[in-house]
This record gives C-alpha cells, structure tokens and sequence, in this order.
C-alpha cells in the first residue's frame, strides 16, 4: 500500500513541476517488468515521466531523459529491476543481472541511467529500452546493480 500512495503522489506532482505541454502516454513489457504503463511530458526539449512497473515485483519511477534523433539518454529514480533475492553471488560482478526467476523476485530501487532506440525520429511509434542501475533491493536492504529490458509503444 506504502508503494501504492508514494506513486500517486509521484504521478499527481508531475504536470505541476514542469508545466507540461502536452501529456503522453506509453506501455511496455519485457523482463523483469512485464507490464509497465507510463506518463510524461516535455518542456524544453526534456520528456519527465512517471512509470509504475509490474511483473515478478513491482515499483514506481521518475525520470527524464533527452532524444537525439532516434536515441534517448535519461536518468532515473525509483524501480530499478527485480530478481530473485535468495540468489547468491561470490561477488556482485560475477552475478547475471538478468537472471530468469518466476517466483520470490524482489525490487531493486535506487537510480539508473535508461537508453531507448526509437524507430522513428518523432516520439510516437516502437522503441526498444534499456535500463541499468544501482541500488537496494526492497527484501534484506542489500545494495546491488540491477536493470530491466523493454519493447516500449509511444502513443
């Protein structure tokens, strides 16, 4: 529930911060998020968004990212990636950051950097997303890296 309130202060504070232009909307799906509906806005040349991401946990995210020409750079806050907490590592480079589970898969929050291929040179249309980050995962508090893949649908 705590998720659940901290998100819909996120999402109500966001076309207030930054004036919005127009309001877009956006779903993707992928691994370790299966479903992840997301809504932002530009202004000056920058889009900030909010996502909610579901799939083997879940999480919320605030980010802003830039586009040139059909690549787009950002940086986030929040969801970082999920997998299974139990797994255990000898060190944390030597662990997969994509490790398949179905079952116990727990959050990493934190912040990350986010990458997206867009087909198109426009916002709208199919994008390929990318992103990795830093942070603790939501079970025993510990810090790891973690990341996420997405085949994102611009509206």
């Amino acid at each position: 529930m705590k998720k659940f309130v901290l998100g819909l202060v996120a999402l109500s504070c966001l076309p207030q911060v930054t004036m919005a232009e127009e309001i877009n909307f956006s779903v993707s799906g992928g691994w370790p998020f299966i479903l992840t509906p997301t809504v932002s806005t530009t202004y000056n040349d920058m889009e900030f968004y909010a996502n909610y991401k579901i799939g083997a946990d879940d999480g919320f995210a605030l980010g802003v990212e830039k586009q040139y020409g059909n690549h787009a750079l950002g940086v986030f806050v929040g969801a970082v990636g999920a997998r299974d907490a139990d797994y255990k590592c000898d060190d944390e480079l030597s662990c997969p950051t994509f490790r398949i589970v179905l079952y116990e898969g727990k959050t990493t929050q934190g912040v990350g950097m986010s990458y997206e291929y867009r087909f198109n040179t426009s916002r709208e249309g199919w994008a390929l997303r990318l992103e990795a980050g830093y942070g603790k995962e939501s079970k025993s508090n510990s810090k790891r890296f973690d990341g996420n893949v997405q085949v994102v649908y611009h509206f």
